[in-house]
């Protein structure tokens, strides 16, 4: 079934505006990312004149308490950065409705649901990845929690394209890193890894490529070092497991599970992986000629969106 977006957002709420934050930031501890309430639900308005809309509204804050029974209800956390947007979009049960607006990517870390991917219906499960998605992020009768990141980032593409990407079957690459002396060492053989001397970073990395981005799911082993490296792009990392010290440019990090850590381009850094620990990781491109945007909120808002059954 195909659906035709039709998008009114009222009361300056999910605005994409000029962001003033500092181009510094690097790490947000999740006790800095602001939380906000959300309730989402459908209404059926019925037009004479034409086809039958199903409005999606939306609302936060205290406005949530105006939803009808049987409304969505989830909380989204925000890492702000002036590169790019991450949400933590947490159901501790059902139903699950969130109107993607200006999301260009997610990743499901908990849970089902269907979503569009370009003009289809798909489902997506735990470990799938969505480019570019669009419609209505949906599970009527979830089985348990469910918890989506969703994204506000550029690609690496003039026109990129829609695309699901499964988890499942989602080859890993495992990598093992450590310096000898001054020279850095990678190694990706079985046999390389396992001879890999103490304090050496060992890891897996399963990529979800995009069209023109990307997703990569590292699993980290506790008591590694990685080797310095640069970017050639700014990285947006989520701490999904575990506690590390990241050390960049000379400047020291802690994260931990559940915060948010920029890999900053151009920058040398390297991991310290002080527990197991795991991470997803995605790109931030850039352009300094054009003026930096950011998701802007208006608390308390209520907006509305609708769609349209071909």
């Amino acid at each position: 079934m195909k659906y035709t977006t039709l998008i009114s957002v009222a009361a300056g709420m999910l605005a994409m505006t000029a962001n003033a934050q500092d181009v510094d930031l690097i790490h947000i501890p999740s006790e800095d990312a602001p939380v906000f309430a959300t309730a989402e639900w459908d209404l059926p308005v019925s037009n004479a004149e034409g086809p039958v809309y199903d409005r999606t509204f939306i609302a936060e804050g205290d406005a949530t308490s105006t939803a009808p029974e049987g409304a969505s209800h989830y909380t989204a956390q925000e890492f702000n950065y002036p590169m790019g947007t991450l949400r933590v979009l947490r159901w501790d049960k059902g139903p699950v409705i969130h109107q993607i607006t200006f999301e260009t990517q997610l990743l499901v870390l908990h849970g089902s649901a269907t979503v569009g991917v370009a003009g289809e219906t798909v489902e997506i499960n735990a470990g799938d990845a969505v480019f570019l998605p669009s419609g209505i992020l949906r599970n009527d009768s979830p089985n348990g929690e469910t918890i989506v990141l969703t994204y506000v980032v550029s690609a690496n593409a003039d026109a990129p394209k829609a695309k699901v990407v499964r988890g499942e079957g989602l080859q890993a690459m495992a990598i093992a890193q450590w310096m000898d002396g001054e020279e850095p060492k990678t190694v990706t053989d079985h046999n390389d890894i396992l001879s890999a001397p103490d304090g050496a970073a060992k890891f897996t990395v399963r990529r979800y490529t995009g069209d023109g981005n990307s997703f990569r799911h590292a699993v980290l082993e506790a008591g590694g070092r990685t080797t310095p490296a640069k970017n050639g792009r700014d990285i947006l990392i989520y701490v999904n497991k575990g506690r590390m010290k990241r050390t960049e440019d000379g400047v020291e990090y802690m994260v931990k599970a559940g915060d948010a850590i920029r890999e900053e381009f151009d920058k040398a850094g390297y991991w310290e992986i002080l527990e197991d620990s795991e991470f997803i990781a995605t790109d931030m491109p850039f352009n300094p000629s054009l003026p930096r945007y950011n998701l802007q909120r208006s608390p308390n808002a209520v907006a509305g969106a609708g769609y349209r059954q071909d």
